[in-house]
């Protein structure tokens, strides 16, 4: 079976009387031309079996499997896709008029950027995504899960010198076919290379964050909450700081100071800063924060898409089902000293020039430092950070201090004298998510030179 074939299998009822009808559909995605669909009229005992029949000849489950959440995937076969209808949930409709809101407006305009629905659906459709197969309502976890399964499954045959060259082709037709039927896209095909694998482990990174703000901002159902009570779902205290403040002046100057020279395709200009306090996030940190010690203050850089979850549940760690390629010192946050290293992944352009990026506090305490990839679930004992060492640093002399003792690295970028390194810049990994307190989201314009 090749990758991108679909077979829908339902049975209907009506709703008055006794009639029911099996109702099959098949083809391949992106292509109306081939494929067919029968519907056939039975009564209910007969529908009911002739429906688990065709499942089973179609999956190699029986339908109890699927019932009891023990389905395996057979090779060649298809796998049920979760799809949720959404019919149930209710929705209060309510005015979203600015006027209403209480809160700042800086603050007000963040919330309609972090909430805007357009944002997100570009996002889907960028990723190549199926969104009349997966709308953005009905993004489910479970099925990011299987996708990184999935993912997981092609890393190993990369990888695996064990079989015959036919076999491991079979084998990778069929994990593709897996990773997009969990996964619809517009362009289903075999995921052959490692760059191709490393984009899908990145976009499923990114689905995630969208699946977050999805269930958040119930895009299935048309909601029509204020400004208020889209700012309350967050579950994060988030200030705008003014333009005159210390704070305000000491993030713009650490910003201008350490642009690095390689990154010359677009400026960057400081538009807001917002101070952070998200719910429960000190009391995780505190402790690592007095034992741990070593306090930076670093930047993290991520799509907009990901912001409604990174404010709601903070930086999180790749899961367990994500395959370790893609990241270079294994699954970890990952931090900057220069600002244009981060802001790379905010991947804003000419035509959505406004990112947000994160000041974090993290507690680096003893630091493992490195000078080329390799993968790691922690840092060797004794050590509670990995630091990768690139050829260029922020001037230690201009170094500050924040709040007492945490340093801000915001010198401007010269050589560090590192020998033999694999990178550019620095950059700095924890294992450990309560290293981490998030302290200051900026609203950033980048100005594209090209």
């Amino acid at each position: 079976m090749g990758s991108g074939n679909y077979y829908v299998l339902q049975i209907i009822e009506e709703d008055k009387g006794s009639d029911c009808y099996v109702f099959r559909k098949w083809g391949r995605v992106g292509n109306d031309k081939i494929g067919g669909s029968k519907l056939e009229e039975m009564s209910k005992s007969d529908a009911i079996r002739e429906f688990k029949r065709l499942f089973l000849e179609k999956t190699g489950n029986p339908w109890e499997a699927w019932e009891q959440r023990t389905i395996q995937k057979q090779p060649g076969r298809f796998f049920p896709l979760e799809i949720d209808y959404g019919v149930n949930r209710q929705v209060s409709k309510k005015n979203r008029n600015n006027a209403d809101s209480k809160l700042p407006p800086p603050l007000i305009e963040l919330i309609k950027m972090l909430f805007n629905v357009e944002t997100y659906r570009s996002a889907m459709m960028e990723f190549e995504i199926n969104m009349s197969e997966m709308p953005l309502g009905k993004l489910s976890k479970s099925n990011i899960q299987k996708g990184f399964e999935a993912l997981t499954d092609i890393q190993n045959l990369f990888k695996s010198s064990n079989h015959d060259p036919s076999l491991r082709d079979s084998l990778l037709i069929d994990a593709s076919n897996r990773f997009f039927t969990m996964i619809p896209s517009i362009h289903p095909h075999i995921i052959r290379d490692e760059d191709d694998f490393k984009s899908k482990v990145k976009m499923l990174e990114a689905l995630q964050d969208i699946e977050i703000a999805s269930r958040l901002v119930g895009f299935d159902a048309n909601s029509d909450d204020s400004i208020d009570d889209n700012y309350k779902k967050l579950h994060c205290d988030i200030s705008p700081l003014p333009h005159n403040s210390e704070d305000f002046r000491l993030v713009e100057h650490y910003l201008h100071t350490t642009h690095a020279p390689t990154h010359t395709d677009w400026s960057l200009e400081l538009e807001e800063v917002f101070s952070l306090e998200r719910e429960g996030e000190f009391d995780k940190y505190a402790p690592y924060r007095d034992k741990v010690g070593n306090r930076m203050l670093l930047w993290h850089g991520s799509r907009l898409t990901n912001f409604v979850g990174i404010l709601n549940q903070g930086l999180r760690i790749a899961p367990p089902e994500a395959p370790a390629t893609g990241y270079m010192f294994g699954k970890g946050i990952y931090f900057a000293d220069l600002v244009s290293k981060s802001a790379q992944y905010c991947f804003t352009d000419k035509k959505n020039p406004v990112g947000l990026m994160l000041l974090s506090e993290v507690a680096l305490g003893n630091v493992y430092e490195i000078k080329k990839a390799k993968y790691m679930d922690k840092p060797p004992q004794g050590k509670h950070s990995t630091k990768g060492l690139g050829k260029k640093m922020p001037l230690e002399s201009e170094y500050v201090k924040w709040r007492g003792d945490v340093v801000v690295p915001c010198g401007k970028p010269v050589s560090s004298n590192v020998k033999a390194s694999e990178l550019m810049y620095n950059e700095f990994i924890v294992y450990n998510t309560a290293q981490v307190k998030l302290q200051f989201l900026l609203k950033v314009r980048f100005h594209h030179k090209k």
